[in-house]
């Protein structure tokens, strides 16, 4: 079965199809919740004797209801309904004779309408146990089919790599460098590289070559020898020549995959018509149904399908500020409105909050106006971005504020310890070249950028910049070294590649719009970004409108309100102790008291340290003095009896007191 998180795209081609002149066009067909229906099959198939019962059954069910005549019996019942209502219709229109006949007419459709519904009723136990009993032999029979359906496309999958693995061979003894030729006893020899095993995928198939092997001693030794054949190289079979005479007796794209310690050389055959076993296309409602809901408080978005047709999900929690880059017609608006959808259907506008710049005048984002979620009207022209950027680092240091208050240090500790929770906020600005060539305006945004991306990712404030203008001029180095996450589509040339990746990989993409390259630090990922068309997109303005209106007090500059009450303080703790233990410091039975909702018992134990800390030397509760005491391990506040003063210190206090006045 199927992997969590597999998903079926692209419509896999039938077994032997690859070897046909013609291949699937396009591959644009996909596949339905196919790993749905074959999750419910194979709860589905029915042992031999449960099998044999239920047979049984269900035609003991059919001769009852046949004898009974349980289908006539409902034809009858539904058409009497029919009758009834239309007479009532008629009465009610009707005066006179004519009128009394009608109500005569309804009295028997009425009479014989009860009739009717009794007998159905003392059947319908039956009915309904044979309704479920068909159910379950239709899906046995389905399981069953499918079954069969699945053997046989294995073997023709099993003979289609066979094919496969005689053409790889015939590549090897065809290239000089790929085998080694001789004579022995006067005949002619050959030898090449053997294939040591075949993996069968939907996508792909996998031969491992034999590169090394070991006899009986070498198990004992631990050593290994070389199973290649004389003065054949590693780097001839992986070369690209190697790569593009397979290529050409195949007929599909042959790639180089190494298992995970390096160590096994395979050769992927894709059985898919795209360059890399990546899905040339796939839209944005297949994808969202595998939206991670474990980690929905970090704000997941989707990155694409990648290799085996696995979704690929980010977050922001993880990954706070994105540079996102690409060439026309690369996909770069296309994911970042999917981007967009996904935030704003699933998160409410109390989770999640958005700042849209979009510098082309407002066209790339003119259908996301409106929604609930966003902080403030879009910003369309260059000149409103300063202000909009200085608003958003005024949030940010008000909420480094309330955060050093709470002793919280990222978004998550803080909507843990208050009552009222903050949305993360997402700035989001396309077309980072519009903003260069304004003089100071530009040096004073690149500033606010550049401190947002730097202290904004504690208070839960992110970033994501996009650009077509791959330069050093749009993209200075404080850019990409804040931008956690780097993504690219297909650029032109290797420079422009180096310059938003580090790397030439977005310029070796294939031309397919939406192929993107996600880079984070060294790792690199391709994947094809999910088309949403505008359908979709008016169906998540939709739901986004749906959400409750948001509380925009936080986002009022003129608020100047207290500092947020935490859900459990050091002075309910010393409370509860005082009043409720005894004076007993213990941490394990506040947590008993409170749960685990409110406070976890580790930051329990922080406050009662701290509140044994300032006890040392006496505290002070409702106007009296406790005492820190110890037994054994335990600690405990004692009430500290204040004996009142001498009168003797009260002569000598105030005849001081009415000198100082006198003077």
């Amino acid at each position: 079965m199927p992997k969590q998180r597999e998903i079926l795209i692209d419509a896999v081609p039938a077994p032997g199809e690859p070897l046909k002149p013609r291949i699937h066009e396009d591959n644009k067909k996909l596949m339905e919740a196919e790993l749905a229906e074959r999750a419910a099959a194979a709860r589905s198939k029915l042992p031999k004797r449960k099998l044999v019962a239920l047979n049984k059954r269900y035609r003991q069910l059919a001769a009852a209801l046949n004898r009974a005549k349980y289908n006539y019996l409902v034809t009858e019942h539904w058409e009497l309904r029919q009758q009834y209502e239309k007479l009532r219709y008629e009465i009610q229109n009707t005066k006179g004779k004519k009128r009394e006949n009608l109500v005569e007419q309804l009295k028997v459709v009425k009479k014989r309408g009860i009739y009717i519904q009794a007998r159905v009723d003392r059947l319908k136990p039956l009915a309904s146990q044979f309704v479920e009993i068909s159910q379950q032999l239709r899906s046995h029979r389905d399981y069953v089919a499918w079954e069969k359906k699945d053997a046989e496309d294995k073997r023709q999958l099993r003979r289609e790599a066979l094919v496969w693995q005689e053409q790889i061979n015939a590549v090897f003894r065809q290239s000089p460098r790929l085998h080694h030729a001789g004579e022995r006893r006067g005949k002619p020899f050959q030898r090449i590289p053997k294939i040591e095993r075949i993996f069968i995928k939907e996508d792909r198939v996998l031969f491992q070559i034999k590169t090394s092997a070991q006899t009986i001693v070498e198990r004992l030794t631990g050593r290994w020898h070389s199973a290649l054949p004389f003065a054949v190289d590693i780097k001839d079979l992986v070369c690209d020549e190697t790569l593009q005479n397979l290529k050409a007796s195949c007929k599909r794209v042959v790639a180089i995959e190494w298992s995970n310690g390096g160590t096994n050389l395979f050769y992927s055959i894709s059985r898919l018509d795209s360059p890399d076993g990546i899905p040339k296309k796939q839209i944005y409602s297949k994808v969202i149904d595998w939206y991670p809901a474990e980690d929905h408080a970090k704000t997941p978005w989707a990155a694409g399908v990648t290799q085996d047709r696995k979704v690929e999900w980010h977050n922001f929690e993880e990954l706070p500020h994105i540079l996102i880059a690409g060439s026309t017609k690369s996909g770069k608006s296309n994911h970042v409105n999917q981007m967009i959808a996904t935030l704003i259907t699933m998160n409410s506008p109390a989770e999640v909050r958005l700042m849209l710049v979009d510098l082309k005048g407002g066209i790339e984002f003119t259908h996301w106006q409106g929604i609930k979620h966003a902080l403030r009207p879009m910003v369309k022209h260059a000149g409103q971005v300063l202000e909009a950027l200085s608003y958003m680092r005024v949030i940010m240091e008000r909420r480094l504020e309330r955060f050093e208050a709470i002793k919280a240090k990222n978004l998550a500790s803080y909507n843990e310890k208050v009552e009222q929770k903050i949305p993360r906020l997402i700035c989001i600005v396309d077309e980072m070249a519009t903003l260069l060539g304004l003089g100071d305006l530009t040096t004073q945004i690149h500033n606010e950028l550049r401190v947002l991306s730097s202290q904004g990712r504690a208070v839960g404030i992110h970033l994501v910049l996009c650009t077509q203008h791959s330069s050093v001029d749009v993209l200075p180095g404080w850019v990409k070294t804040n931008m956690t996450l780097r993504i690219s589509g297909k650029m032109p040339s290797h420079q422009a590649s180096m310059v938003i990746l580090d790397s030439v990989t977005a310029a070796t993409l294939p031309n397919h719009p939406g192929r993107l390259v996600f880079s984070v630090g060294r790792y690199e990922i391709i994947a094809q970004s999910p088309f949403i068309s505008d359908d979709e997109v008016a169906n998540a303005v939709r739901l986004s409108k749906a959400f409750p209106d948001p509380d925009n007090s936080e986002f009022d500059l003129k608020n100047t309100s207290e500092k947020p009450k935490e859900k459990f303080t050091r002075e309910d703790a010393l409370k509860m102790c005082i009043e409720q233990f005894g004076g007993k410091l213990s941490a394990a039975r506040i947590h008993e008291q409170i749960g685990n909702e409110v406070m976890t018992l580790r930051k329990l134990r922080f406050i009662v340290e701290d509140i044994i800390d300032d006890a040392k030397d006496g505290i002070q509760w409702n106007g009296k003095t406790y005492m820190l005491t110890k037994e054994r391990k335990a600690y405990t506040l004692v009430e500290q009896s204040v004996e009142p003063k001498s009168e003797d210190d009260t002569q000598e206090f105030y005849p001081l007191h009415s000198a100082i006045e006198e003077n």
